[in-house]
C-alpha cells in the first residue's frame, strides 16, 4: 500500500476531487461540496450551469457569498450543515429562484436540496456534499392540484345547491309524491346530463343549439317532433351552460304537457340573435289551439326568477305560447361574439 492511500492524506482539494469529483462530475444532477467554514471545496458542472457561475470564480469561496440568500433561508442553511457536519443527513425547504435559461432569459425554477456528511479517514466528518433537486415540476402538480381540488369542492357545493333548490320548488309545485317523483327525477337527470357533457368538454361551457337539440331529443322520447333551430352556434360560459340548460329543459317539458308538442300539428320555431349588447332568444309555439296563462306560477317561472339578470317575455297566444328571452352577452357568451 503506498503512503497516500488515504485519500484524506492528500490534501483537500485532492481529497475532493478523488473523493468527490470522481462519481459527480459527470452527473446530470448539481451537486457541491463545501468544509466547515462553508467555503466551496468542489462544484460539478451541472452546478456551475444552474447558478450560472464558472467552476474557478467559486471555489474557496463562501456559500452564501456566491448563493445569495434571504436570510431566513440563509439561518435555516446554517443550521443544516451543523446538523450535517454532525453525522445527519439534512434536506432544505423548497426555494425559489430566477435563474437564466440556455438561451439567457430568466426563469424561475423551484429546487431543495439534500446534505450528507463526507467522512476523512478518522472517521470524522471534513466536508458537507449537497445535491440540488429541480422539484419545479412537484410544484407545479401540487398546484395543479390544489387548484382542481378548490374547483371540485366549489363544484360539488354548487351542484348540491342547485338539487336542493330543485328538490324545494319541484315540492312545491307538485300535486303529488308521483308527479314531484316524475319532475325531480327528469331534472336531475337533465343536470346530469349538462354536467357529463361539460366534463367530456374539460369543463368547458357548451353551445347553445346543442343544448336546445339534447333536450328536445330527450323530451321527444323518440317521438317525430316538429322544430327549427336558427341562430349562430354561441358557445356559453359554464354558467350560462348550467343556468341554461335547466331553463331548456322546462320550456321543453312545458311544451310537451301543455304546449305545441301536446298535439298533434304543434310546432317549435327557436331563434337566436345578438342586439345592443344582449343574446335575445326568441321561443315559438304554434299550430294548437285553446292555449291559456297557467292558473299558478310553475316550477320554470320560479327558475328565471332566480336568473336576475335575465329578462322574460311571455305571450299566451291562442295558437301557442311566444316567449322572448334576454340577457347580456358578458354573462352568455364564452368569448365576445361577432356581431357587425
Amino acid at each position: 500500500m503506498s503512503d497516500h492511500s488515504n485519500p484524506a492524506d492528500l490534501g483537500p482539494e485532492a481529497y475532493v476531487r478523488t473523493g468527490i469529483a470522481a462519481f459527480s462530475e459527470g452527473s446530470i444532477i448539481p451537486m457541491m461540496a463545501v468544509d466547515k467554514d462553508l467555503r466551496y471545496v468542489f462544484a460539478n458542472k451541472a452546478y456551475c450551469e444552474a447558478i450560472g457561475r464558472e467552476q474557478a470564480d467559486i471555489i474557496g469561496q463562501y456559500v452564501t457569498d456566491v448563493y445569495q440568500m434571504l436570510p431566513e433561508a440563509r439561518d435555516s442553511f446554517v443550521r443544516k450543515c451543523k446538523a450535517t457536519f454532525a453525522g445527519e443527513v439534512t434536506r432544505s425547504e423548497v426555494q425559489t429562484s430566477i435563474v437564466p435559461d440556455a438561451s439567457g432569459r430568466a426563469r424561475t425554477i423551484n429546487w431543495q436540496t439534500t446534505q450528507e456528511p463526507f467522512y476523512g479517514g478518522g472517521g470524522e466528518v471534513i466536508y458537507i456534499v449537497q445535491r440540488v433537486e429541480d422539484v419545479t415540476h412537484l410544484i407545479e402538480l401540487q398546484k395543479s392540484h390544489d387548484v382542481v381540488t378548490a374547483e371540485l369542492d366549489h363544484r360539488v357545493k354548487n351542484l348540491i345547491s342547485v338539487v336542493l333548490a330543485m328538490a324545494r320548488i319541484t315540492s312545491s309545485t307538485a300535486q303529488s309524491v308521483e308527479q314531484y317523483t316524475e319532475e325531480f327525477c327528469a331534472r336531475l337527470e337533465s343536470v346530469a346530463r349538462i354536467y357529463n357533457r361539460m366534463s367530456d368538454a374539460g369543463w368547458a361551457g357548451l353551445s347553445l343549439k346543442s343544448l336546445f337539440e339534447d333536450e328536445l331529443v330527450q323530451v321527444a322520447g323518440g317521438r317525430a317532433i316538429e322544430y327549427s333551430l336558427k341562430g349562430e352556434d354561441i358557445l356559453l360560459t359554464v354558467s350560462a351552460t348550467k343556468d341554461g340548460g335547466m331553463v331548456i329543459h322546462e320550456m321543453a317539458s312545458n311544451a310537451l304537457k301543455y304546449g305545441c308538442f301536446s298535439q298533434a300539428g304543434g310546432r317549435l320555431d327557436v331563434e337566436w340573435s345578438f342586439e345592443d349588447g344582449c343574446l335575445r332568444i326568441l321561443w315559438v309555439e304554434s299550430g294548437v289551439a285553446g292555449i291559456r296563462p297557467p292558473d299558478k306560477e310553475g316550477f320554470g317561472t320560479k327558475l328565471i326568477t332566480m336568473l336576475p339578470n335575465a329578462r322574460v317575455k311571455r305571450d299566451y297566444r291562442e295558437t301557442g305560447l311566444r316567449i322572448e328571452y334576454i340577457v347580456p352577452i358578458d354573462l352568455t357568451v364564452d368569448g365576445e361574439p361577432d356581431v357587425s
